[in-house]
């Protein structure tokens, strides 16, 4: 508590001492270059050590620094360099540096509290991290995207193919069985939201919940282009500061900053194509006895007698649907620059991203503004505002009890009619096959319907930072960080009563055919954080760094559909539909925490010590007034060339312990409304009861890691195993089925998680024309649920996501095996059993190989991703077998005279052998590949003003190798997010190719 006293002493003592005792300054000058070279390098920052901002270099190489009297540390890093580091005494003042090339990003810092970062050489704690270059130069339809295979430790998938991008990020694994399960994200201080807001698909299609509409989250709408680093923070000692909100880890977005030079502008225009992926075809039918023994209808079996005569004809309805290229374009603009004491960076973006379907696609624009200024010699302000426009048209796709989506449709569809033709009046010919459900014509369903979404969102982002003292051994600095995230969704949907599925008598027509849903959904984040840090340097063997500081969040929805159903031709909109409901969801939720950290830094940089503590207190816990704390404690040690050829080796071990908020209204009494009682508004018990006890899950965590270096840094070694422990596990209790009720929350479970993370970073050849850099990583985890507290049995969530039942594999959630564990029904010594677990959906590990080679003006990046094990469930193989449709139904099975479709469905046996459409999942994707060429002078000199010229060709989701007899094994059906395991009826995933030149003015 003493340096808590100080640290509030020393600022008011900043006020009482006279002006002249506080500028008690000298100027230092001098000059930065490249080591070897000798070229100025531009925009690197020097400092003071300790010191919040610091001076930039210009064009020259030059800086001009204001530095306390007395002998002084005085630091320079830039972005891609090694940090130097040097002492000036009291009567120097000029002081130049060499920096060399950081070829293996070993320096740069990472955070490790609200208002403290550490160098990453010294981290106690895994870090991950991701910049600019490796994010963009390979464009990608969302950020998730451009993510993947380069987080070690982290599951990303795309919800599917579909225009707009989406997707889900798991780190080190399932953390939370019925909570939130995604990462948070943070972008320059400012907690953002990741929703996926529905649409209401499921009205339309009749599936079983919102998890199967297709949605985009929200981080979707992120603009690449303008991120400078991601760093996540994967372990709880990294991510304790975040408090009930990190168990899943945290996503630190920091965007492009202003520079210190002339006005700089940069000009990038893409023009690219997507196309389907894989495509899976359907079985092509030999004779008209092949069509008849499916039990056809009298209208299909017409229909089949007239199309077969006296040959089937085959109709590649997949291509034909999937099958649509059309250009796609991205453009980007940036300006930046300024002087030492204002710099600014702007941006715009206007990407346009062309569906593969007819009727799809998606059109994202951004508008950025960051703006940091220096007022005087102890304040500087830092805003930014980022607009942000997107649209979407993503189709329909995923599993439906209507036939509506194409692929589900396709299934029982024989592919011996031309579903593309159309009659006299201009109409789409009706599907004549239809199964028990009911039936679509895919292709007037993706011509005619409407899934529009269109999301105008704003972030605003502003900081000061105040130099309250500034001594050769004390720095006292204070901050206030406020931002907030916004954003509007209008969702449209619009399906008239000529679809084939939606005509009166059909499931999803009955008595109103033609539906219409309109809907908006507005959500608000904001939060504040005040924050002081005291670094004290006294000692020269230790460097002490004191921080504490308080925060506010609160975050708000207010959503509302209007569902029409009964529409007139023509008619698109919900008033006048005969049949009319709405409905209404808000929500708010208030954050408050404080923050305490200690951290030495000692015997030249050798040692490192941290600790911390949050106490939080939030809406959504039963006792909104109780704090609940979060410490962590962490250390590492660098042992410089402890033998020949070691550079250096780190030992390093954190614990730490983070927590995961219950959902919004898990704690609530309600009531349902049931009409008029006496012409007054009634009530009664609702399906779902809060508890009045529920509490945060918390994540208890130790993680231990070295990192090393070896013949001079050309080989960097980073290793870490974890082992997690979550207690006050949320899980769902049997309920009396006579209370009414089904569906409660309870704390009590616990589940144990171990992984290992490896990656290996090597520079094979490195010469004056030539270079070439390597890296590996590996990883695998493992989350077990251990207990469930009294009266609560294994349960399924009751979500689609997790599964579909017994009959084709499911999540059921028991003590004793893992959380993806599959569940299923098996014949076994003759016996029929159910509830028998089958597989395991997590791969036995995850391997990514990037290289970038650079020869003169060329440049190669490729990325490879390779999945080993992991189970999934091939929905979509059952439902072409079922249709006696599927791709390879006629080839040879076990079973002499029985086609493979159709041994495949008959060992099923209506889910007795769930086995059967269980897969492996593994597979060996070229991930991203890239080739550009920095254009001479004399080819960027014709176009005025130019100064620089690139450019590029690149490819994304190039190539796929796997026995999986799928579309795709890397599924997520209906945006899973604890495990993904489920194939049923996607929109196709997607390759893209495209063609860059970059421009610098």
């Amino acid at each position: 508590m003493r340096r808590f006293f100080v640290l509030a002493a020393a600022l008011l003592a900043t006020f009482a001492m006279p002006a002249s005792a506080r500028a008690q300054t000298r100027e230092v000058t001098g000059k930065v270059t490249v080591a070897g070279s000798g070229n100025p390098l531009q925009d690197a920052i020097v400092g003071t050590v300790g010191a919040v901002g610091g001076a930039r270099t210009n064009e020259r190489g030059e800086f001009r620094l204001r530095v306390p009297s007395g002998d002084v540390t005085v630091q320079v890093r830039a972005i891609g360099y090694k940090r130097q580091t040097v002492r000036v005494s009291g009567s120097q003042t000029t002081a130049d540096f060499a920096l060399e090339k950081d070829v293996l990003q070993i320096e740069g810092v990472t955070i490790t509290g609200a208002a403290t970062t550490i160098e990453k050489k010294n981290a106690a704690t895994a870090v991950a991290s991701v910049n600019s270059e490796e994010l963009a130069r390979v464009p990608a339809p969302a950020l998730e995207s451009a993510l993947q295979g380069k987080v070690v430790g982290a599951s990303i998938n795309m919800n599917n193919g579909a225009p707009g991008g989406g997707g889900q990020v798991q780190i080190r694994g399932a953390s939370s069985l019925i909570a939130n399960s995604q990462p948070l994200f943070v972008v320059d201080g400012v907690i953002i939201s990741n929703a996926t807001r529905s649409n209401r698909m499921a009205v339309v299609t009749g599936s079983l919940n919102a998890g199967e509409e297709n949605g985009t989250n929200r981080l979707a709408d992120v603009n690449p282009n303008d991120i400078e680093n991601i760093e996540v923070l994967k372990g709880a000692a990294a991510s304790a500061i975040y408090g009930s909100q990190a168990t899943n880890g945290v996503v630190v977005i920091t965007t492009k900053r202003g520079s210190a030079t002339a006005p700089r502008f940069n000009f990038t225009q893409r023009v690219g194509t997507f196309q389907a992926q894989r495509l899976l075809g359907s079985r092509q039918f030999q004779s008209l006895d092949q069509l008849t023994a499916l039990g056809l209808g009298a209208e299909a079996t017409a229909a089949a007698t007239a199309a077969c005569n006296p040959k089937c004809p085959y109709f590649d309805y997949q291509k034909q649907l999937y099958g649509q290229v059309d250009p796609s374009f991205e453009s980007v603009i940036s300006l930046t620059g300024g002087v030492n004491s204002t710099r600014y960076f702007f941006s715009g973006m206007d990407k346009q991203e062309a569906g593969v379907i007819n009727n799809t696609g998606a059109r994202r624009q951004s508008l950025r503004a960051n703006l940091d200024q220096a007022i005087g010699s102890k304040v500087t302000v830092s805003l930014g505002a980022n607009l942000l426009r997107s649209f979407s048209q993503r189709g329909i796709s995923n599993n439906d009890n209507a036939l509506s989506s194409p692929i589900y449709s396709f299934g029982y569809t024989p592919a011996v009619v031309d579903l593309r033709q159309k009659d006299a009046t201009g109409r789409f010919v009706l599907n004549p096959f239809p199964a028990t459900l009911s039936t679509s014509n895919p292709f007037q369903t993706m011509e005619t319907m409407l899934n529009n979404e269109d999301v105008y969102r704003q972030i605003f982002s502003s900081r000061i930072n105040y130099a309250a003292l500034s001594t050769g051994s004390n720095n006292v600095n204070f901050s206030l960080q406020a931002g907030a995230d916004r954003f509007s969704s209008e969702n449209y949907l619009y399906a008239p009563q000529e679809l084939q599925f939606q005509r009166a008598g059909t499931v999803q027509g009955g008595q109103f055919p033609g539906t219409i849903i309109q809907g908006n959904g507005t959500n608000l984040f904001s939060n504040v954080t005040a924050s002081g840090t005291w670094n004290n340097s006294t000692f020269s063997w230790l460097n002490a760094t004191t921080s504490a500081g308080v925060q506010y969040e609160s975050r708000s929805l207010n959503d509302y559909n209007v569902i029409g159903r009964g529409l007139g031709p023509a008619q698109k909109n919900a008033a006048g539909a005969a049949n009319t409901t709405v409905s209404h969801n808000q929500q708010l939720i208030l954050n408050q925490a404080f923050f305490a950290q200690e951290e030495l830094l000692m015997f030249n940089e050798r040692l490192y010590l941290s600790g911390a503590v949050r106490g939080e207190r939030s809406s959504v816990n039963a006792d909104r007034e109780k704090i609940f704390y979060f410490p962590r404690v962490s250390g590492s040690y660098r042992f410089a060339a402890p033998i020949k050829g070691v550079t250096e080796v780190k030992l390093r071990a954190a614990y730490g312990e983070s927590g995961n908020q219950p959902n919004f209204g898990e704690r609530d009494l309600t009531f349902a409304s049931y009409g008029l009682i006496g012409g007054l508004a009634g009530f009664g018990i609702p399906g779902t009861i809060g508890n009045t006890t529920v509490t945060p899950e918390r994540l208890k965590e130790i993680e231990y890691g070295i990192d090393a270096g070896f013949l001079s840094d050309r080989i960097r070694l980073e290793a870490t195993y974890y082992d997690r422990n979550i207690v006050d596990l949320l899980v769902r209790p049997t309920l009396a089925p006579s209370s009414g009720i089904t569906t409660t929350t309870v704390n009590g479970g616990e589940m144990k998680a171990t992984g290992v993370e490896l990656g290996v970073t090597t520079v094979p050849v490195q010469t004056g024309n030539f270079q070439w850099t390597s890296r590996a990583t590996w990883y695998q985890n493992k989350a077990e649920i251990t207990s469930f507290p009294d009266g609560v049995k294994p349960f399924r969530d009751n979500t689609a996501a997790r599964g579909f039942g017994n009959a084709y594999g499911q999540l059921f959630y028991t003590p004793g095996h893992t959380v993806s564990t599959i569940w299923g029904n098996a014949l076994i010594n003759g016996v029929q059993t159910t509830q028998t677990p089958l597989a395991d959906a997590n791969p036995r590990y995850v391997m990514s190989f990037s290289n970038d080679f650079n020869y003169k003006r060329f440049n190669v990046n490729m990325l490879i991703d390779y999945r080993r094990g992991g189970t999934l469930s091939n929905m979509t193989k059952n439902l072409f077998d079922e249709g006696g449709n599927s791709w390879d139904y006629d080839e040879k099975s076990p079973e002499d005279g029985v086609p493979l479709g159709e041994y495949r469905y008959n060992t099923w046996n209506g889910g007795r052998t769930t086995a059967m459409y269980l897969e492996d999942g593994s597979y060996t994707k070229i991930r991203e590949i890239n080739v550009s060429y920095d254009l001479p002078q004399s080819w960027w000199s014709v176009v005025p003003g130019a100064r620089s010229g690139r450019m590029s060709l690149a490819a994304r989701n190039l190539f796929i190798i796997s026995g999986y007899n799928g579309f795709d094994p890397e599924v997520n059906n209906g945006g899973a997010y604890v495990v993904r395991f489920v194939d049923l009826a996607p929109f196709p995933p997607t390759r893209s190719f495209f063609f860059s030149v970059d421009l610098g003015f």
